[in-house]
């Protein structure tokens, strides 16, 4: 007789025992109540979704009449609008609830335990965390090599997720650069995933969808949250060669889209091309003004987009990502913190109106300055407990950011900012219209003699002003 453990994890699937929930932004909830800011009033750049907005009141009225009912099963009028809408026919759609019910359903439908699936890095983190939860081995590789891997190496998976254009990195591949890995796959009898839930609101003609007639192994995610800013409504669909479509329409649970989904989302496929068109030439123009106004922004380097959203190499600004996240939900603004992603230097921030992208600008120039009165502070109160000057930090990063031999008691000085022009500083004024107070053409803290009488002062107890007024005043 078996040994009856009284751990009830012991009977659970093995798979699910290490699992770690996969990170996403838009978690509205959770920031509004530790920022004590209620959620609309909130801005959100850390969801990337259509800036724009379409008027869904007439749909949502009508779908809402219905509520008292079941949703068709079969879903049969959401998917022929949907094949309508990409160009195949309704035998190809599989209707889901947001992409990541349909990336679950994939790897239900495809992945077993033991399976080797190869996934990009850096990308979406559904893809792996749902294809652990079916027991499959994680092959991870740079982006670039997934496109260049061989049809002997791709013998040995059975899955291959790519994400175009690709998220976190907003880079757009061109239709013939996935089909060359879409023959490489098949050949090897290989599935390949290809997510293009930001495409609508990129560039329609670098998709793959209507190859799936013709190839048995590809499967392409679609999304309506993204393109037509519905993240509350979960609309997705899948489109897949009639036969694998079959089986995972066959797998799906049973009304896994509501009707007011199911409703919704038929009236976009049939109304909203226009729309996206429109989105589509809004995203370009404020993407190139946005760009160009986060790559003048001290420690930040954009990388360059095709999609409605940026990543930004922040390695070089004062604070880390997750500092600067939560300096920033302070302030009511939400940013992607890159690390899940194995970006730990990188933000993402989406592409919004210009009011709003020029609240993200000015509030991260106000931080920076925060950050330096800070710093000041911790500056002064180190000097007075240590009693020293004269330090030189020769293995500082930014030295001589003055002058050789110069004194490095105040790295940080304790008038920031002090708005006085006299001192060779000056407020630096960015092309978006924000300012920032700038020290790079003041040494005068950093002079061993003006050091060591500012320092004098301190240790006397005379507070900020009057120092000011004793020692930097009659140098000016």
């Amino acid at each position: 007789m078996a040994e009856f453990s009284s751990d009830p994890t012991t009977y659970l699937r093995r798979e699910i025992l290490d699992l770690e929930p996969c990170v996403h932004g838009a978690r509205l909830r959770e920031s509004s109540k530790h920022a004590g800011i209620i959620e609309s009033e909130l801005l959100d750049l850390s969801s990337s979704i259509n800036p724009l907005q379409i008027d869904l009141g007439e749909p949502l009225g009508e779908a809402c009449k219905s509520i008292d009912r079941y949703p068709d099963s079969d879903y049969a009028d959401f998917c022929s609008a949907a094949a309508d809408f990409v160009g195949v026919s309704h035998e190809n759609i599989i209707p889901g609830n947001g992409s990541t019910e349909l990336i679950r359903l994939f790897a239900e439908t495809v992945i077993s335990h033991g399976d080797r699936v190869l996934i990009p890095t850096p990308t979406f983190g559904e893809y792996e965390s749902q294809s652990k939860l079916m027991g499959a081995s994680i092959i991870h590789r740079d982006f670039d090599r997934v496109l260049t891997t061989t049809e002997d190496e791709l013998s040995s998976m059975k899955a291959v997720f790519l994400c175009n254009p690709n998220n976190p990195t907003g880079n757009l591949l061109e239709a013939r650069v996935v089909r060359d890995l879409i023959k490489k796959c098949t050949d090897a009898g290989v599935f390949l995933f290809v997510d293009e839930a930001f495409i609508d609101l990129s560039d329609p003609e670098c998709s793959v969808v209507q190859d799936v007639l013709d190839c048995d192994f590809l499967f392409v995610l679609r999304s309506l949250t993204k393109s037509f800013g519905v993240a509350g409504l979960r609309i997705g669909f899948g489109v897949a060669h009639e036969t694998l479509a079959g089986f995972m329409n066959r797998v799906r649970l049973t009304w896994n889209l509501n009707i007011v989904g199911e409703r919704v989302g038929k009236w976009l496929f049939e109304n909203a091309s226009g729309f996206l068109e429109e989105s589509r030439a809004f995203i370009r123009s404020e993407r190139k003004w946005f760009f160009v106004q986060l790559a003048n922004m001290h420690g930040f380097k954009p990388i360059a987009s095709k999609v409605n959203f940026i990543l930004i190499d922040i390695s070089g600004f004062s604070l880390g990502p997750k500092e600067l996240s939560e300096k920033l939900l302070e302030k009511g603004i939400m940013i992607r913190d890159c690390a899940s992603f194995g970006l730990p230097n990188h933000i993402r921030v989406a592409v919004r109106k210009r009011d709003e992208n020029l609240r993200f600008i000015h509030s991260v120039e106000e931080v920076a300055m925060e950050w330096g009165r800070e710093m000041g502070m911790e500056a002064l109160q180190t000097a007075i407990e240590e009693g020293d000057v004269e330090r030189s930090r020769v293995a500082c990063e930014y030295y001589p950011c003055h002058f050789e031999g110069q004194d490095c008691t105040f790295c940080f000085c304790p008038f920031y900012p002090c708005e006085d022009t006299r001192t060779g500083g000056e407020y630096i004024t960015r092309a978006s219209g924000s300012k920032v107070w700038s020290c790079m053409k003041c040494d005068l803290p950093h002079r061993p003699e003006v050091a060591k009488r500012l320092l004098d002062e301190f240790l006397k107890g005379t507070d900020l002003k009057k120092t000011w007024e004793r020692v930097m005043e009659p140098l000016l």
